[in-house]
Parts: structure tokens; sequence; C-alpha cells
């Protein structure tokens, strides 16, 4: 496991300089689209949604960095193996670490997005001490998202298209998870949204980030058990399906 850990790290940092190599904008592009996103959707909702929402732009920008942040895990993840297939085949090294790396990498984006949301704080005067327990919810966000990641990963090997399918998916799971609006118990939609993780990763973030209170309890229960069920499969599968990598890309 430290040996995964330490080959994750080196690749993430090694990705994310690759990344920002030649641009004359460099970290700014990260801070881009959360923004003008949150812009776009702050205008045409606040007015017909946000009215009944406490915080409305903290709790639209919120969910927007953390969709941000499944989004670009898992859509690297449906590319990874047949990208890198030419390591994969000549240097022999833990695979689970290309994986970590897409993580890591998504995370050093994710810390600069967070400090627009440090920024709304201020200017909304609201405390930031929600702030210091949310490295906890994206600690296991991110274990969750590694896990989701080794299973979409070994899927793609064998579906090529699997990219394209997984980028429409994202789009649905978008629209259905409650970002931009909110959803009461009951409805059609918040039933749904029950066996939505993002709907509890993203809740749970609010409560403690935007509202100042504890969450739920069976929220957070819930929250460990989708994790726990996505490392556990993750690992599983990818280990399964990794000794034919070389084979199949």
């Amino acid at each position: 496991m430290g040996r995964i850990l330490g080959t994750s790290y080196s690749l993430g940092v090694a990705h994310f300089k690759l990344r920002n190599e030649g641009s004359y904008l460099g970290i700014l592009w990260y801070l881009l689209n959360p923004i003008l996103m949150f812009i776009l959707l702050l205008t045409i909702f606040s007015e017909r949604l946000g009215n009944e929402i406490d915080n409305y732009p903290l709790y639209l920008l919120l969910g927007i960095i953390m969709f941000n942040f499944f989004q670009a895990v898992t859509a690297e993840s449906t590319k990874v193996i047949r990208r890198d297939r030419g390591v994969i085949r000549s240097i022999k090294f833990p695979l689970e670490s290309l994986i970590g790396s897409i993580v890591l990498v998504a995370v050093f984006s994710h810390f600069f997005e967070t400090l627009i949301l440090v920024l709304f704080l201020l200017i909304f005067k609201l405390p930031l001490l929600g702030l210091l327990a949310y490295p906890l919810v994206l600690l296991v966000f991110s274990i969750f998202l590694l896990g989701i990641s080794l299973i979409l990963s070994s899927i793609a090997v064998y579906f090529v298209d699997l990219d394209n399918i997984w980028s429409f998916a994202t789009k649905l799971l978008w629209l259905a998870t409650p970002i931009f609006y909110s959803i009461e118990s009951g409805e059609a939609l918040y039933l749904l949204n029950l066996v939505n993780p993002l709907y509890y990763f993203i809740t749970l973030s609010r409560h403690i980030v935007v509202y100042h209170d504890l969450p739920p309890l069976w929220m957070v229960l819930v929250t460990i058990l989708f994790t726990e069920i996505s490392i556990t499969a993750g690992m599983w599968m990818f280990k399964k399906s990794s000794k034919k990598f070389a084979e199949m890309v």
C-alpha cells in the first residue's frame, strides 16, 4: 500500500506539472470553469429557485465545485489505461497508482476551487469554522471516487466507448443531483437521490460549510457505507482485471 501511495503521489505531481506546462494562465484555468458556471446558474436561477434556499450563492458554488471534482476524476479514469498503455507494457509498477494519481491531480485542482469558496464565505461574512471539517469530507469523497474510478478504468479496457457513455451519464447525473435546486422529503426526486452517493457528499458538505450544523447521523452512515462498497468493489475488480491490461490495450 505504501508503494502504491508513493507512486500515486509522484505520478500525480508529474501530471499536474505537465498539465500546466506552457500555459500562460496556469492555475487560473482551474478557477475559470467554476466561476463562469456559477455566474451563469446564479443569474438564471437565483430569482426562481434561490429565494427558497438560504445562502443560495454558497449553496450553489459548493455543489458546483464538488461535482466538478467528481466529473474530473471519473472522466479521466475511463481513458487512463488505454492512454498510458505504453508505460503499462514497458514498466512494472502498481497499476493502481495510475488511478490514484488521477484523484491526487483532481485534489490539487480542487484546492484552488476551494479558495473561491473561502472568498465567498468572507464576502457573505460567514464563519470559516466549517472549512476545518471539510478536509475530512474531501478525504472520504476521494476514497469513494478512487473506488469508482478503479471500476470505470477496469470496464473501459473492455468497452472502448465507455468514455462517451460515461460523459452522457454524467450530464444526466448533473441534472438529477440537487446542485442548483433543493429537494424536499417525499418528492420523487428525493427518493431517487437516496441511491445517489453524490447527494450525500454534497449535502454533508453544505451542512458543515454553509449552514454550520451537524448533518443527520443516518446520512453520515450511508455515506460511509457507499464509500466502503465503492473502494472494496473497485479494488477487487481492478486487481482481477489488471492482469490482462497489457494484452487488452
